[in-house]
């Protein structure tokens, strides 16, 4: 990747004007690599021609890590993390040093496995720690063995469940461990998510101390990497709050695990920082826990809208658009923003569909009612990069149709939903009234800005009107669920608004029903015809 040239404006970051207590060398295959960029979260140097760097650090940090060039990568500490980062052990007022080596790569093609909330825990009714190895892991393994070029994981936190620390003995070096065992196949740029911090940590200063885990695990809190043409800026967008006293009680846990989805202004000045040094060219990939933007809001942004303005200013120098990856709300959301029209939202749906407590022995389903997946993302030099999702059972799935003559029959003859009605009547919809009867339903959880739906009976189109009506699929597997068997730490029962179902009329129980999905340009994207009567099952 092309670099500013250096001039006197940004001697500041030259490793040779300052001694200072972080000092040390970038070397790859022996030799020094001149031109990579240092930082200890604050400063960025950047390494002499003999790969020397050193910054005059207040180590709050607590990291110092490389910026890993364009046509490296760091060589990984154990098979799993790429080791660009080192923590910061000593005083501020003694000398550290800490020395990184570079391995090259060729990243003209690259593929980037993308995923969040996996929320491992070791707990037995759940059985998470089996259903990882053996329904996700081979599917990332395949994803990783069919790419074209170098393969890496964008983990996007998340990575454990805090409530079950103690209660079952798996914190966040559990996980990590456990995915060490388990041969996860790519190296893993990771960041925190909520779940990630120690519940048992309350009081002043909680966000950083409260972190101390996830970061001793995975690495600094902001951080930037370039592979090829791209450069991606991982993000910690969680600030813990942990009301000591409140909230849900387990054991280990001290406070009410609150917390807020914001940067901070240290965030914001390494940023400023890290982006003056890359080229005005180059692809940016944003990567936090929580979304930025967000369908499930009334502004349509999740974080403060001053915050998302000042991302915004700090991206405008750059050609392209900015895409920010997220986990967080355990489903697929990819959005716009008509007051941010460069900046591009994609949310991935959970690793852990919803947090493992669908039936062991059905399908992993999203809080919408999408199939459990993750995105992958390839990227070619000079070509617009692909997306795709991958859902463990089918591959690629971006929508799931619904004869609601067959959902009525299954919620009529459920004992659940009779239960549920009773004691929910003003808050679920009951799919087995007669208003439905011969509709059909689309939940297209593969929606991009600008796509239509049509649906057609026979040759006859049908009026579609776009909804966010609850999907019948996660309400057996998830609410009824645990309606009839309560799950320790289950929370309310509220009906959950699917982004993007889309519901029909037809003129009869058995003609069969063509969907039709358009992109914002006409472009055909899927096409398929379902005979009816359809069957549902949630369980497959």
């Amino acid at each position: 990747m092309k670099r500013i040239a250096l001039i006197a404006a940004v001697c500041l970051w030259c490793a040779a004007a300052v001694a200072g207590n972080v000092n040390g060398r970038v070397i790859c295959d022996g030799r020094p690599v001149a031109g990579v960029a240092v930082s200890d979260g604050v400063s960025i140097v950047l390494t002499d021609a003999a790969g020397r760097y050193s910054i005059d650090s207040d180590k709050k940090d607590g990291f110092v890590f490389v910026i890993t060039p364009s046509g490296y990568i760091a060589r990984s500490l154990d098979g799993l993390r790429p080791g660009f980062w080192q923590p910061l052990y000593l005083p501020a007022e003694q000398e550290e040093i800490h020395d990184f080596v570079l391995e090259k790569q060729v990243q003209s093609n690259y593929t980037m496995i993308l995923l969040a909330d996996m929320h491992l825990s070791n707990d037995p009714d759940r059985d998470d720690l089996r259903r990882f190895r053996t329904e996700v892991l081979p599917v990332i393994r395949k994803q990783a063995a069919e790419a074209e070029g170098p393969v890496y994981t964008a983990n996007l936190g998340d990575t454990t469940h805090d409530i079950y620390w103690e209660e079952m003995g798996f914190n966040e070096s559990d996980g990590l461990r456990f995915l060490q065992d388990a041969g996860y196949p790519t190296p893993m740029y990771s960041i925190m998510g909520n779940h990630d911090h120690d519940p048992s940590i309350t009081g002043a200063d909680v966000d950083r101390r409260a972190g101390w885990r996830e970061r001793d695990c995975w690495g600094p809190g902001q951080y930037s990497v370039n592979i090829g043409d791209d450069h991606w800026i991982f993000l910690d967008n969680i600030v813990y709050v942990n009301v000591e006293g409140k909230g849900k009680k387990a054991p280990g846990v001290r406070g009410d695990r609150s917390y807020q989805q914001v940067l901070t202004e240290a965030q914001f000045a390494w940023l400023e920082k890290d982006l003056s040094l890359v080229d005005k060219d180059a692809r940016i990939y944003v990567c936090t826990h929580a979304p930025v933007l967000y369908s499930g809001s009334k502004t349509g942004l999740l974080m403060p809208r001053e915050q998302v303005e000042r991302l915004y200013g700090l991206f405008a120098p750059f050609s392209h658009d900015v895409t920010v990856f997220s986990g967080h709300i355990h489903r697929n959301d990819i959005r716009d923003h008509e007051d941010f029209p460069r900046l591009h939202q994609r949310s991935l749906p959970a690793t852990s569909g919803i947090m493992w407590t669908t039936p062991v022995d059905w399908p992993l389903y999203n809080s919408e009612g999408a199939d459990a997946g993750f995105w992958v993302g390839e990227f070619a030099s000079g070509s617009e990069p692909r997306f795709r999702l991958e859902t463990y059972l089918y591959g690629e799935k971006y929508f799931r149709f619904y004869d609601l003559n067959s959902v009525g029959e299954a919620y009529r003859a459920s004992e659940g939903i009779k239960k549920q009605q009773e004691l929910y009547p003003d808050t679920r919809l009951d799919y087995g009234a007669r208003k439905w009867r011969n509709c059909v339903m689309l939940n297209y959880w593969g929606w991009e800005p600008g796509d239509s739906v049509e649906m057609y009976e026979k040759a006859r189109a049908l009026k579609v009107e776009a909804t966010r009506y609850e999907d019948p699929t996660k309400n057996f597997a998830y609410e009824l669920s645990r309606l009839m068997n309560p799950y320790k730490h289950s929370h309310g029962n509220a009906k959950d608004a699917t982004y993007h179902m889309y519901v029909a009329k037809t003129s009869s129980a058995k003609t069969p029903v063509t969907v039709r999905i358009y992109s914002a340009d006409g472009r055909l994207k899927f096409e398929e015809t379902f005979q009816r009567p359809y069957t549902f099952d949630p369980s497959r």
